[in-house]
């Protein structure tokens, strides 16, 4: 599909429409059918549609039960556009290894239609890059392991947790960093990770969103314990003694995770299955959004 820009054709994603009737609460099944008759339309056209015939033209095939939440999300959009009041809305899901949070993030990449996205193991390869073992042996390891190399934080703390700070002490000003850029360059942005204290980048502006995700333990518990099996991870162990040790080693960051989350006000979400942790997602999104155009200049409710 192409549309009209100052009279020049140029294409259009679809998946911009997309993640908008996704996040509506739209089914996948239901929001391919409306691309469907959208691309139709623009094939009958002689010429490239515009944007705001486009516009017009999904509107339209959107159920009314849907309409004030779409509205809502292409009112936000319009803003985004047109005014510097309305910050991008950045996504950070975070939680301890095996508490679905990497599988959440693929939804809401398509949901929200991101194009930049972060993984907070990736920061961690690439100051490996940086850094060498001997240096920061704490790098080189799972999050559950740091504390056998360094340790930071209250005495007082478990060992496992002051190792898994003293990770998070060395990445986040490269977190942090990235997710600054993403502000300031004006851009929608996805971030996942364990490395993420909870509440720790809300003040980098009001369009950050943070929510940890948060099984119950014995969900998670399995969750981990199949990652060798279910995903073929060359990573970890496939002996199951070692990986019921490392689970507990995991649960209790994910449980220090939890009760920082708590502390700082930041969204949990108890992850029970993959379908209801995403619509749990979705609300949060769309109350987030909401906020964001009822407290903008231009944004005042109508």
């Amino acid at each position: 599909m192409k549309i009209d820009y100052h009279g020049n054709p140029i294409p259009f994603p679809l998946a911009a429409i997309r993640g908008r009737l996704l996040t509506t609460g739209l089914s996948r099944a239901y929001t391919e059918e409306i691309l469907l008759k959208l691309a139709s339309q623009g094939a009958e056209s002689e010429k490239s549609i515009s944007v705001e015939k486009l516009e017009k033209n999904a509107r339209d095939l959107v159920p009314e039960a849907f309409l004030a939440d779409y509205d809502l999300l292409s009112k936000y959009e319009a803003l985004r556009r047109t005014t510097t009041d309305v910050p991008p809305l950045v996504l950070i899901l975070e939680g301890a290894s095996a508490t679905g949070k990497s599988m959440l993030a693929l939804d809401f990449i398509a949901h929200l239609s991101i194009t930049r996205i972060i993984s907070t193991d990736t920061v961690r390869q690439v100051l490996r890059g940086i850094h060498s073992p001997e240096e920061h042996p704490e790098l080189y390891c799972h999050t559950y392991q740091a504390y056998k190399h360094r340790q930071a934080g209250p005495e007082g703390l478990n060992p496992i947790i002051r190792g898994y700070l003293a990770q998070c002490e060395l990445m986040e000003p490269a977190i942090r960093a990235a997710v600054e850029n993403l502000v300031r360059e004006g851009a929608e942005g996805l971030v996942e990770g364990v490395h993420i204290l909870p509440g720790s980048l809300q003040d980098l502006s009001p369009g950050i969103l943070e929510i940890l995700i948060h099984p119950e333990e014995t969900a998670h518990r399995i969750m981990f314990l199949t990652k060798y099996s279910a995903s073929g991870l060359k990573t970890v162990s496939a002996d199951g003694e070692i990986r019921e040790n490392e689970f507990l080693a995991t649960r209790q960051i994910q449980d220090h995770m939890a009760h920082i989350a708590k502390k700082n006000s930041v969204e949990t979400v108890t992850l029970m299955d993959y379908e209801q942790a995403s619509e749990e997602i979705r609300f949060i999104i769309l109350n987030k959004i909401r906020h964001l155009v009822r407290h903008t200049s231009g944004g005042k409710d109508e």
